[in-house]
Formats: structure tokens, sequence, C-alpha cells
């Protein structure tokens, strides 16, 4: 019995320990908790990016790639649309403009009471550059949004568990 309990409490303990250490991002409505050596980039690469979080400066060490999460959106003009059609309206931007983009996987979900297509798919850019994308793509009150975890294939594996935990922990403030 002593050893059982031994046990279970070196389970509780390395679990504790080895617990990712989150901090909580809010602006605009939205609210987000990413992992602790993470950090917010306020900086935006295109007007629809609401924010993004960028992954420890040496994750580049490797492979000269810092992987990140941004989440961008676009109003639908009124259009009402569920997920999988504003998703497929993504997909077919992607396979349109990036002609090495391959669909890996593309399926229906449900997050934090959201509908959500979840899309992973990768393209080659050139110069040994083979990135890995896993999309959520949904719809909200008029809006359509993406949130895309970007990674080299190399490092995807390593880093798509954080993202997950991201992705899950997202929530809407009203």
């Amino acid at each position: 019995m002593k050893i059982r309990i031994l046990t279970l409490a070196l389970c509780i303990t390395t679990t504790f320990a080895f617990a990712q250490e989150m901090k909580t991002y809010t602006k605009d409505n939205l609210t987000i908790d990413y992992d602790a050596t993470w950090e917010i980039s306020e900086q935006k690469m295109q007007p629809a990016v609401k924010f993004m979080i960028l992954s420890d400066a040496s994750s580049q060490i490797s492979d000269s790639f810092r992987e990140n999460i941004n989440l961008s959106s676009e109003s639908l003009q009124g259009q009402k649309m569920t997920a999988t059609e504003y998703a497929k309206i993504s997909l077919d931007q992607i396979t349109s403009q990036i002609p090495t983009a391959k669909i890996i996987s593309n399926e229906s979900k449900k997050i934090n009471g959201l509908d959500v297509q979840e899309i992973i798919w990768s393209a080659d850019f050139g110069n040994n550059m083979i990135l890995k994308f896993k999309q959520v793509a949904f719809v909200r009150g008029g809006e359509g949004y993406v949130f895309t975890f970007t990674s080299t294939t190399a490092e995807f594996d390593k880093y798509v568990e954080s993202a997950d935990k991201m992705f899950s922990s997202f929530k809407f403030v009203n």
C-alpha cells in the first residue's frame, strides 16, 4: 500500500514539475492563455492579424525558424456561414496561391463550445524551408476567424501540443 501511495505522490509531483507555466493575454474582447516561454508580438504583419505569439527565440537555432501562432479575422459582410464553409474558402485560397500546398487533414471539431474546422497542411517555400500549418477556423458574430500555428515540419510535433493548449484556452470575453 505504501508503494502505491509513494508512486501516486511521485506521479503527481512530476506532473506539476513539468506542467507548462501559462500567461494570459487579453485584448479587444479576446483572451488566450499562452506558454510563458513564448511571447506576444503586437507587430501586425497584416491588418487582419489580431495578435501573434512567438516561441522562445532559441527555437530557431536548429532550423532558422521561430514557431508562432496568430489569430486573424475578417468581416463576413452579412454572409451567413458555417466554420466548414469559411474554412473551404480559406483552403481554396491556399491551394490557388501556394502550388506546393498539401492538405494533410481537414475535420470538424468543437473547441470551447465553438464549432471549428481544423486543417493541417504543409508547403515547400523553397530554400529547404518546408513549413507545416495547423489552422482552426470558426465563425462568430458576423466575423470569420482563423488561428494559425506555423512551424517547420521538422519541429511541428515538438510544438503542436503547446499550440493546442493555446488554441483550447481561447475565449471571447463577452
